[in-house]
């Protein structure tokens, strides 16, 4: 009977320690794990956010900066004797290249056949136009002065003359093709 009262308690103890072994994995799987989790998950938000107030910290601080270097351009714009075109939407940017090349071509004393202005910027907000005209060799010269050295900023990406076929009669007339891009700077309008 001793043996089987020993056999009986050694049960008892193994089937004890189990139910121990048993709960304490149950409560660690289930209470620990998911505790344990939650504070690392919470650490690494916390780490973010961290993060995310320096960033913001250092995009204030550019921001500073940048306004700055803003403001000394826009002062150093409005020393300048050579500017963008200014406006607040982009076909107005359009009808004024379009003035500026007939103004600059009739103030030569050239004869404008033709001036066609792209409507809309491209994707470095500039516009494009095409000037065509007729006049003398002095006439293309005080055009292209007027354009390098205007108020306003005009590259010619492409430039053609060729004697007037029309006028045979006539060799000093000339026909000048040319193409011309100028930057435009936006005021809020839309593009």
């Amino acid at each position: 009977m001793s043996a089987s009262r020993s056999v009986q308690r050694r049960e008892r103890l193994v089937v004890s320690g189990g139910a121990v072994i048993a709960t304490v994995a149950l409560l660690v799987v289930y209470g620990m794990l998911p505790l344990w989790r939650h504070f690392q998950t919470r650490e690494l938000l916390i780490t973010a956010a961290r993060e995310r107030a320096g960033l913001y910290a250092g995009y204030t601080a550019g921001t500073r900066d940048l306004e700055r270097a803003a403001d000394a351009d826009e002062r150093w714009l409005a020393a300048s004797p050579r500017r963008a075109l200014h406006t607040t939407e982009t076909p107005l940017a359009a009808s004024a290249l379009q003035t500026l090349l007939q103004d600059a071509a009739e103030g030569a004393g050239m004869a404008v056949t033709r001036v066609e202005v792209e409507p809309e910027s491209d994707s470095t907000s500039a516009v494009r136009g095409t000037l065509t005209a007729v006049g003398d060799i002095h006439g293309l010269a005080a055009l292209l002065r007027t354009l390098e050295s205007g108020a306003r900023l005009v590259q010619v990406e492409r430039f053609a003359v060729q004697q007037n076929s029309a006028l045979r009669g006539a060799p000093d007339v000339l026909q000048l093709s040319l193409s011309v891009r100028a930057p435009v700077i936006l005021d809020g309008g839309t593009r």
